[in-house]
């Protein structure tokens, strides 16, 4: 959570602006890569997405074990949360908890889901179609596992859609930017500080705390930790918000929220007060282009 704007700060409230709620449940899978491997079984990639425009994704990703995917970058900045499962990001491990940022005209990969497979949070702040990097990575890779790269499944999205699932810079220019590498860590890398504290009614002590991976004045990537029974007032930001719950669950105004909840926060709009559950919250949040908030309504009014 950012510091709120200040009282002289002109509020960005647009009326009839509202926060868009779904659940990983409500949203049906579509399969985006396939392959076969030496054994003759057939692993997939597939996608759930909570939103997807042409300047926006937000992509729920698994990657069944054994999956190879290229080596590539994105047409926007780019960011990985790895929710569950295990594998590699080229020769790097990744586990829950690894967190990839891929600016744009940066690469990452090959991707290598482990045995469990691999699940992730995917976001990209643009366009999102990806462009393939140093093919012969891939090439080397699927011919040491004896894999086969199988015809990818038609998505059928909309007119607006450009498929970038062959996209090697041949028929567009590459973004690419020599020099200019992702940037993968895990959350243990950092330590939690203190955003928010409130004394309860029973004398104990609820906070908000947070580890930011990325923290810009135009974008934050932010592991956010409420205590159980923490409260935080109505709010909204000065840029667009995203927040996945991935433990607990916490009432957002009078909606429950559970783990597997993705809530979209549109410029204008706001959300809450936000009351963590008996277990607490831990959420992911992610603010693109100004990353102040401002508050909306006392909790207690």
């Amino acid at each position: 959570m950012t510091e709120s704007g200040n009282s002289e700060m002109s509020s960005p409230k647009v009326d009839g602006a509202e926060a868009v709620f779904w659940h990983l449940d409500d949203i049906d899978w579509t399969e985006v890569q396939r392959q076969q491997n030496a054994d003759g079984t057939v692993s997939v990639v597939r996608e759930k997405w909570p939103i997807i425009r042409p300047e926006f994704l937000s992509a729920h990703v698994h990657y069944e074990p054994g999956m190879v995917v290229r080596r590539h970058g994105h047409r926007s900045n780019h960011v990985v949360f790895v929710l569950g499962g295990s594998g590699w990001i080229g020769s790097e491990p990744c586990e829950p908890g690894t967190h990839i940022h891929v600016p744009l005209g940066s690469a990452f990969g090959p991707i290598i889901a482990g045995p469990d497979g691999l699940t992730c949070w995917e976001l990209s702040f643009g366009e999102f179609g990806g462009w393939g990097d140093q093919p012969e990575l891939y090439a080397n890779e699927i011919a040491e596992r004896g894999i086969t790269p199988l015809p990818d499944p038609p998505l059928e999205i909309g007119d607006w859609f450009v498929d970038p699932r062959g996209d090697w810079g041949g028929e567009r220019p590459s973004p690419k930017v020599d020099g200019l590498q992702s940037v993968m860590t895990h959350v243990r890398d950092y330590e939690w500080s203190e955003t928010k504290r409130q004394q309860n009614a029973d004398g104990s002590v609820s906070v908000v705390r947070e580890k930011c991976p990325v923290l810009l004045s135009d974008f934050k990537s932010a592991y956010v930790e409420y205590s159980p029974a923490m409260t935080v007032e109505r709010h909204g930001y000065f840029g667009l918000h995203l927040v996945w719950i991935i433990e607990g669950g916490a009432w957002f105004g009078d909606r429950w929220c559970p783990a597997g909840t993705h809530i979209e926060l549109p410029l204008g709009a706001a959300f809450g007060p936000i009351v963590a559950g008996e277990e607490g919250a831990l959420f992911l949040e992610l603010t693109d282009h100004d990353v102040r908030s401002w508050v909306d309504e006392p909790a207690n009014s």
